[in-house]
């Protein structure tokens, strides 16, 4: 994955030679064990897409997201801070941009895309080091009305994924990890239609700051760390996911990580910096419990 220059948001970052940063990723396709599509893989990958003040353009995807369930969203906050909530829609599931999904993968039906209500953006926030960079967003929460009980609960579950403890922390154990987002394959490149994903791993702070420098790597313990691999991110990819799954998971994916920013844009083996879900889970508190207990177990 890698980011760019400029936020989508418009802020320049010009102090401290931070005109390298990208807070856009697009994810290079890298071949894993799993058969599956990224779709069928990440069912709880969002897409948030503006919509044309005019309406007579189909919304636009301009930054990703996680969908943690009944109603609540999970991505990075210098993609919605400058944007007003209004124009903002969420398309679940995973799906092919611009295609409507099949009557059996969204027992709801159409729309399958939902106007944000509600956007939460921490106080710490920090535009120029992009510390606290993680937002809430909540949309009406989708309720299958076709199918049988059993078929609307399938659903639910399979756009959900487990959180972390708010006292997890970052495996630097070679916990294999994934990212996934509609980004383009390079800056001035279009957005993908179609979901995209890779693997990466969690580096040492050190590490870090040996590859990207101790102005343009996160600030030590500051809910923020880099992770590497095969995968790059670029335009379109912030707020995205970093999910994982661990023997303890029982399979499910953890959601540990939201793409932040990082130096370049698709180039793989260049670090990218995100934002640590656990870290900052506490501010969320009031939404947060209105989850399932069995998601809050450490993964």
């Amino acid at each position: 994955m890698g980011y760019r220059v400029q936020q989508e948001t418009g802020i320049v970052l010009s102090l401290l030679g931070l005109l390298l940063l990208h807070h856009v990723e697009a994810i290079v396709r890298y071949e894993v064990a799993d058969s599956l599509s990224a779709s069928e893989l990440f069912p709880f990958a969002v897409s948030l897409q503006l919509v044309a003040l005019d309406g007579a353009k189909r919304p636009q995807h301009f930054c990703g997201g996680t969908y943690l369930g009944r109603g609540w969203i999970l991505t990075a906050a210098h993609c919605v801070i400058a944007v007003n909530q209004s124009n903002i829609v969420a398309q679940l599931g995973g799906h092919e941009l611009e295609q409507e999904p099949a009557a059996a993968e969204l027992p709801a039906g159409p729309p399958h895309r939902y106007p944000v209500v509600e956007v939460r953006i921490l106080g710490s926030y920090n535009p120029v080091t992009m510390v606290g960079d993680i937002a809430l967003l909540r949309i009406e929460a989708p309720v299958p009305k076709g199918g049988t009980a059993a078929e609307r609960a399938l659903w639910q579950r399979r756009h959900q994924l487990r959180l972390p403890l708010p006292t997890d922390r970052i495996a630097m154990n070679g916990e294999m990890c994934y990212i996934f987002g509609y980004g383009s394959e390079d800056y001035d490149g279009p957005i993908s239609r179609t979901l995209r994903y890779g693997t990466v791993l969690a580096l040492e702070p050190d590490r870090c700051v040996g590859m990207m420098g101790a102005v343009v790597a996160p600030p030590p313990d500051s809910g923020m760390f880099c992770a590497i691999g095969r995968a790059d991110a670029c335009r379109g990819d912030s707020g995205g996911g970093y999910v994982c799954r661990s023997p303890s998971s029982k399979g499910r994916f953890v959601l540990r990580g939201i793409i932040s920013y990082g130096v370049g844009c698709g180039a793989a083996g260049t670090p990218g910096v995100y934002t640590d879900v656990a870290y900052y889970l506490h501010h969320y508190q009031p939404a947060i419990t209105a989850f399932p207990s069995d998601r809050m177990r450490s993964a």
